[in-house]
């Protein structure tokens, strides 16, 4: 064709109104690379010229010397604005924390998953390497391993961070998001990461230009304890029923919800009932499966973003079976999964589409009489790696009760932030005591009231003794 021997056409990175300082990419163990006050983000983010790392062990194409990049992940190159003082790629995916060049432990507990898959972001920030993080979340990512290591992990409005320069499979359910170890902390980097870029076709009405960005950082400061009053907060009963719900997490998660009421003088702290919230994960699955497939393959269409051609090119589709063989259980199976939807129930995307937006009407009806929902981020806490050696049925198995809560929200594109709310039991040993988290889901660009009821939450708790 004409086309692919025409000169690609890419947006040149604004250095100067958004420098790029200190960029490492790590060549050592993860947890060794940072030292002083940094900032780091998933594998997937690209922030100036050098290899974008998605990938690197599996994509059989151009060397890393030469996948040089002229564009950047946009929500990276403010957070270099902003004082962020170094960016380092943690190179790490995959839900149960096998990351694209090993597994992810989690810090507080050596041999237990850090989630996935921005895990490799999130044992980085947990362990104090880098003070902030940046994940990208395309059914729980960001707020998966939030959970399993004690951090706070928010996934914003469909939109309002650019997803610019980012790696996609799935432009529609794609969301990229903070990952850190205080609530303020989480408020002050999505103010740096949050508004139109201009580039992201995600990005519609209601997404604020960087100058109309919400204060969400002096908001809090203001309002401290008393950002909880008067909320009326609706605990999603379907949230508590999944086959997988660890009774420990349920306990601690409502003990959570009491402090509400307790001690933060919201006006109500009741359940409420969303009976499509118990489909829901099914629904996203065939969403999911069959949308990323057409991207793992290179035959995503339909956007106006910014395309990253070198990725693609890097691909060398279609793939060899070498590059098949380095990809994990989870990659084989979306990709299995995928080729089963396409060629056997066509119809089931658009129907998938359709079912994904009256879900949003039904949160949005409950969201009608309450300010905020509440539920487990995950059914389960963390558990121990597979071994190695282990089998999918193991990896796969792994994943139970991970992504029941949290995937919906990719689908419908609200807003919903993992709260750190202490430790409970592991299921494999009880004498190993575990991070467990709520999920705060907010209305429509109402990141502030979600972000209010967290911080309240965090003033009057020590959640590492609650």
């Amino acid at each position: 064709m004409i086309a692919s021997y025409l000169k690609d056409y890419q947006p040149s990175p604004d250095f100067n109104l958004a420098p790029r300082l200190n960029v490492h990419f790590p060549e050592g163990p993860v947890l060794g690379c940072a030292e002083g006050q940094d900032g780091v983000s998933q594998g997937q983010h690209r922030v100036g010229p050098g290899p974008l790392p998605a990938g690197d062990r599996v994509l059989p194409g151009l060397d890393a010397a030469d996948g040089r990049h002229r564009r950047d992940a946009r929500a990276r190159g403010r957070g270099a604005d902003r004082g962020q003082s170094r960016v380092r790629e943690p190179v790490a995916r995959r839900r149960v924390g096998d990351g694209g060049d090993g597994p992810r432990p989690q810090p507080l507990r050596p041999g237990y998953s850090a989630g996935g898959s921005s895990s490799g972001t999130a044992a980085l920030v947990a362990s104090g390497a880098v003070d902030l993080g940046i994940g990208c979340d395309q059914g729980g990512s960001v707020r998966i391993p939030a959970a399993m290591c004690g951090l706070y992990g928010f996934k914003p409005t469909f939109g309002l961070v650019p997803y610019t320069g980012i790696a996609s499979n799935d432009a529609s359910v794609d969301f990229v998001g903070p990952m850190t170890r205080t609530c303020l902390e989480c408020a002050t980097l999505l103010e740096v990461l949050a508004g139109a870029d201009g580039l992201d076709d995600r990005q519609g009405a209601g997404c604020p230009f960087p100058g109309q960005v919400p204060r969400y950082a002096d908001e809090l400061r203001a309002s401290g304890v008393d950002g909880a009053k008067g909320l009326r907060i609706g605990i999603l009963k379907e949230g508590l029923e999944g086959a997988a719900m660890n009774d420990a997490v349920k306990a601690k998660f409502l003990a959570a919800a009491e402090v509400f009421s307790e001690k933060l003088g919201a006006a109500s702290v009741e359940e409420v009932s969303v009976p499509m919230h118990a489909t829901s994960r099914l629904i996203y699955s065939v969403l999911s499966k069959m949308g990323n497939h057409m991207g793992m393959l290179g035959r995503a269409t339909g956007r106006r973003q910014v395309m990253l051609t070198d990725l693609a090119a890097r691909k060398n589709l279609p793939y060899t079976q070498a590059a098949l063989g380095k990809m994990s259980a989870f990659s084989h199976e979306g990709l299995l999964a995928g080729e089963l939807g396409w060629s056997q129930y066509p119809l089931a995307y658009g129907k998938a589409v359709n079912l994904t937006r009256r879900l949003r009407d039904d949160y949005d009806a409950a969201l009608e009489r309450y300010d905020v929902l509440l539920l487990p981020t995950t059914l389960r806490a963390s558990f121990p790696l597979p071994p190695a050696d282990a089998g999918p049925v193991a990896h796969m198995d792994a994943g139970r009760g991970m992504t029941e809560n949290t995937a919906s929200f990719n689908g419908t594109g609200h807003p919903a932030l993992a709260v750190p709310i202490g430790f409970v039991p592991s299921e494999a040993d009880p004498s190993v005591m575990v991070p467990t988290s709520m999920q705060i889901v907010g209305r429509f660009w109402d990141e502030m009231t979600v972000l209010k009821a967290a911080y309240a939450w965090e003033q009057s708790v020590d959640w590492k003794s609650f």
